[in-house]
């Protein structure tokens, strides 16, 4: 078993982590789902909640719309920065930061209408012990967003989760299966020989909680007597 250990965290060093933060929609985790995830695996808090907004605007000339929204989201960013846990964010499965002039944000015309634009955006608030209170923290930003010239704020959806860097915990969740499959080993006896497959795989997750996460690797197990 040991053995088996150190080659798999041999092959993967060279693996790159992605460090990116990932964002982790929908309801929990089905009791179908659940029984198709290996037996062992790492629950984990998220790293934030986060609720996606889009900031719709229907002024008539096309350059004050975005003039409205972007005015909009500057103060949103400066109130963020005053408020702790809040940030802002934009992307789909990863997460940037917002920032104004990094070209990054995108405007969207309305297919039903000419005159009318829109951005979507991630509002979030760190996780803390008490989620019910960050949850209201996230809310009540949302709610009273200044909102400038024609700018609309809705809510897209219902609150979200979003851990940053999922890879890392790899080296966590081997280190679970090694001991599991020790513990395995014992029971069967001398006599028999365990033997992992698919270790090489990167972490996969799901939503198990309104805050956690199950993180696993797709791991088979085969035992030999």
């Amino acid at each position: 078993m040991n053995r088996i250990l150190i080659f798999i965290i041999s092959t993967l060093i060279s693996l790159p982590l992605v460090a990116d933060e990932i964002i982790i929609t929908g309801s929990r985790i089905s009791s179908s789902d659940f029984y198709d995830i290996p037996s062992v695996a790492l629950e984990k808090k998220a790293d934030f909640l986060l609720q996606k907004v889009r900031l719709s605007n229907d002024s008539r000339d096309p350059k004050l719309r975005i003039r409205e929204v972007i005015t909009t989201i500057n103060d949103l960013l400066r109130v963020a920065k005053k408020t702790k846990g809040i940030s802002l964010s934009y992307g789909e499965g990863f997460l940037t930061p917002v920032k104004i002039n990094d070209g990054g944000l995108k405007f969207i015309s309305d297919g039903k209408r000419e005159d009318a634009n829109h951005v979507d955006i991630y509002v979030k608030v760190r996780i803390t012990k008490d989620v019910k209170k960050q949850i209201k923290k996230l809310t009540h930003f949302i709610s009273n967003a200044k909102l400038h010239g024609r700018t609309e704020i809705d809510e897209m959806g219902d609150i979200g989760i979003s851990i940053n860097n999922p890879q890392q915990y790899r080296y966590d969740i081997i280190q679970k299966v090694a001991d599991e499959n020790d513990k395995i080993r014992k029971i069967l006896g001398s006599e028999c020989q365990v033997v992992v497959h698919g270790l090489e795989g990167r972490v996969q997750w799901e939503r198990i909680s309104l805050s956690e996460l199950m993180l696993y690797i797709g791991y088979s197990l085969e035992t030999r007597c």
